[in-house]
């Protein structure tokens, strides 16, 4: 096994999305990785060759020109085939706006893709992989998005159906209306069908309801509003739609397990103070 390139350092641009490491790998025949588990997702591209994803007790055999995602915490194992084994890059990354991502990609209910401009999709990998250890971290996450705009030109005319439009159109407003008291009703009204259909769709794009997606965005705005450190519990609470600050700490603990004050606190490595 051929390791071209292989940087593991940390590049954190605070929290939107981090990217952990990245890398270009020849692989020896049979070559395996597995079965074990990410702490971050790690989208694989395939340069040339051949191998096999397995996740879920699923099995993807794949192909130069063709991607595959691990997601944090689910047991996979990838191999190289024998004859033809795969050559491949990689990038591990993180951050609040991951679903956003491959939501955009077409990835956030698949496990594997085709990126249909491979010769552009390597240059932006090529350009991370080169400036990952010594260059600027904003050429870095340049190339990252553009890989990234690539993968979304890819899936839209193949994935993107009419309900993937009414999903992207809810989510546009859920992200616009966040901060107001929005109701799901208010939101199927705005694309224009029925509450029922929308939640069906988007269950099935998202994994999620979209009363837990308008959540999800309320606490993730909160959290950049509490790390930041301009702002008090209270501020952020109706910053982000919640009525009081009571409601909003119930909530916040209920789904990160810590109140906004102890959430703060650990993640710049002090004590907790009392309270929210």
């Amino acid at each position: 096994m051929e390791t071209i390139k292989h940087r593991a350092v940390h590049l954190n641009n605070g929290g939107s999305v981090t990217v952990y490491y990245c890398g270009y790998e020849r692989c020896a025949a049979g070559h395996f990785w597995g079965p074990a588990v990410r702490g971050q997702y790690l989208l694989h591209y395939i340069v040339d060759g051949e191998g096999v994803y397995t996740v879920g007790g699923e099995s993807f055999s794949l192909h130069g020109g063709e991607c595959f995602l691990i997601r944090p915490g689910e047991r996979t194992v990838y191999r190289a085939d024998e004859e033809h084994p795969w050559t491949y890059m990689w990038v591990a990354f993180d951050g609040f706006d991951v679903t956003e991502i491959l939501r955009r990609t077409g990835l956030i209910g698949r496990y594997t893709g085709k990126v249909r401009d491979t010769a552009r999709f390597e240059a932006y990998m090529r350009a991370m992989i080169e400036e990952f250890a010594d260059g600027s971290p904003f050429q870095v996450m340049s190339s990252f998005y553009g890989a990234m705009a690539v993968l979304e030109d890819s899936a839209e005319g193949t994935a993107f159906s009419r309900e993937h439009e009414y999903v992207n159109k809810a989510i546009g407003y859920i992200k616009s209306h966040f901060s107001y008291p929005v109701k799901i009703r208010d939101v199927a009204r705005f694309v224009g069908i029925d509450r029922t259909y929308l939640y069906r769709i988007f269950v099935a794009s998202e994994r999620m309801s979209p009363k837990q997606y308008l959540m999800q965005v309320r606490i993730n705005a909160a959290k950049k509003m509490l790390l930041s450190g301009l702002y008090g519990v209270g501020e952020t609470a109706l910053s982000c739609g919640f009525s009081d600050a009571a409601s909003f700490c119930s909530r916040f603990k209920q789904i990160t397990g810590m109140t906004p004050k102890a959430f703060a606190a650990a993640e710049r490595g002090e004590s907790p103070e009392r309270g929210t």
